[in-house]
């Protein structure tokens, strides 16, 4: 079994016929795959998403940045007394009133678990600093997630996806082998600093390819292609097995020397 593990915008979101393919993959694989979506999103906003763009139903919904996690329809009540342990929400909202350069995103966005601002990048040093100070001064369980020079979520120390993986890889067993996770950010680099495989794809953010780069490339693939067609490639490419022959719609990549060249992962109808 693989538990395959994906964010959503601009990586399983973002090509329509990718995502089309995607599900045709996945779907072909029966109990064989078991699905995660992990997402800065709410819940209520991922399922929106999942609506919008004719998404899988998951067998995980790991949403709020790995946060909350539901299963048919239920908090995991276990996971969200972990996170618990240290966090004072409250006490992390009245810190954060003392700078103004805080945009607090969506009403939607804020979660039990989760405070999100919006934070341009010439701030975001300085007040991230003061931020981390504050809260090991206070004693507060709580860490930074710094995204797309943009977002900035506080989290509970215990509270991010990658955090989430490995409780799930823990939940249903898993292997590290038979796990892999799929993203294209700094929001995703927490699971990708697990002991999961890794897919980033080609469209990802320079934040997480740089960071990649630098690791141990055997777990990591850095696809070509881009979306969706980026997840499939590096699924090809780590278990080959699990894809048809040549002839086939699906056509696994070709080794050609060194670990991250590959040719065109296709689909076609």
């Amino acid at each position: 079994m693989i538990l395959l593990v994906t964010d959503l915008d601009h990586t399983l979101v973002g090509d329509d016929q990718a995502t089309a393919a995607f599900n045709s993959w996945v779907k072909s694989q029966g109990e064989q795959v078991k699905l995660v979506y992990a997402t800065g999103r709410s819940l209520t906003s991922a399922q929106g998403l999942q609506r919008e763009k004719t998404l899988l139903e998951p067998d995980y919904w790991a949403v709020s940045v790995g946060t909350e996690i539901y299963h048919q329809g239920e908090l995991d009540l276990t996971w969200a007394a972990q996170l618990d342990q240290g966090w004072d929400r409250a006490r992390v909202v009245q810190i954060t009133t003392q700078f103004p350069q805080l945009k607090l995103q969506l009403a939607t966005e804020q979660r039990p678990w989760k405070v999100s601002f919006t934070l341009v990048p010439g701030d975001a040093d300085w007040i991230m600093g003061e931020l981390t100070a504050q809260f090991q001064s206070s004693r507060l369980a709580a860490q930074l997630i710094y995204s797309s020079d943009r977002d900035l979520d506080i989290l509970p120390k215990q509270g991010h996806k990658g955090h989430a993986v490995t409780y799930l890889q823990n939940l249903r067993q898993v292997p590290a082998e038979q796990t892999v996770v799929c993203g294209d950010s700094g929001n995703d680099l927490s699971m990708f600093q697990t002991s999961a495989r890794g897919i980033v794809v080609g469209n990802a953010q320079l934040e997480l390819r740089q960071w990649v780069q630098t690791a141990d490339q055997h777990r990591h693939y850095l696809a070509k292609q881009s979306h969706a067609w980026g997840i499939l490639e590096g699924l090809a490419y780590f278990y080959p097995s699990h894809f048809p022959p040549q002839n086939s719609p699906f056509q696994a990549p070709k080794q050609v020397g060194g670990l991250n060249r590959s040719s065109l992962y296709r689909f076609s109808n």
